[in-house]
């Protein structure tokens, strides 16, 4: 009773047009139809969607096949489109974090059994003080509404950024990895010895980053390093 007033007054807006919606934390049924989930066929190591299915079963690209990316596997819910693009940032920037609950229920309803042995989530890091600009982490905030839906515990200090870097975007992989050198570190604190992460991230671009962070946690002695992320350019 006390919702549908609230509604009532303050109707619910969708979070990617701005648009009246019958859902107060997520999208309306225009955005949703516009949103392209990354869905089988993709690589199992990168999640690339493949655009056909190869007989044979074919299931890791050629890039990974050869790679030494220091990341297992990746699972991203979409594909950062122009339409999902502003989604995204609203939850990236404006304060939008509700979204955070509403990515991790479409995470889990898609990849919730390929979650099952991870031992705990941790979020790609942001510095203290671009943070304390921002006001939040939304890898972090991310990180524990999908804690909440997998049931595992979520430890925000065990990746740390102790050095402010430049920004990323406009930067190709070679150049981010660079940047990124000596700006991240493993909280010594946690026993990683055998341990299965889920490294969470909002967007994944080149994956330097996120290969940054798994190098470094299995350095620590993590058995294996997933990523989940909202979407994949």
């Amino acid at each position: 009773m006390f919702r549908s007033l609230i509604n009532y007054i303050f109707p619910p807006k969708c979070f990617a047009c701005n648009n009246f919606t019958n859902d107060r934390d997520g999208i309306c049924a225009s955005c949703w139809k516009k949103c392209k989930f990354i869905s089988k066929p993709f690589c199992l190591v990168c999640c690339k969607k493949f655009e056909v299915s190869f007989a044979g079963g074919v299931d890791v690209c050629d890039v990974c096949l050869f790679s030494r990316s220091k990341i297992d596997s990746v699972r991203a819910l979409l594909e950062f489109s122009p339409e999902i693009k502003g989604l995204v940032h609203n939850f990236k920037y404006n304060d939008k974090t509700v979204l955070g609950k509403f990515f991790a229920r479409l995470i889990f309803n898609n990849f919730a059994e390929e979650f099952k042995d991870v031992d705990f989530i941790v979020p790609v890091p942001m510095h203290k003080i671009k943070r304390l600009w921002r006001g939040y982490n939304p890898p972090q905030v991310l990180a524990y509404a999908l804690g909440k839906f997998i049931n595992k515990p979520v430890i925000p200090d065990l990746l740390i950024k102790k050095s402010l870097t430049k920004t990323q975007v406009g930067l190709n992989k070679k150049e981010r990895a660079k940047n990124l050198q000596g700006s991240l570190e493993v909280n010594e604190k946690f026993d990683l010895n055998s341990k299965v992460v889920l490294l969470v991230d909002d967007v994944v671009t080149t994956g330097a980053t996120s290969n940054e962070c798994a190098k470094l946690l299995k350095n620590r002695k993590a058995a294996a390093v997933k990523l989940v992320a909202i979407a994949k350019r």
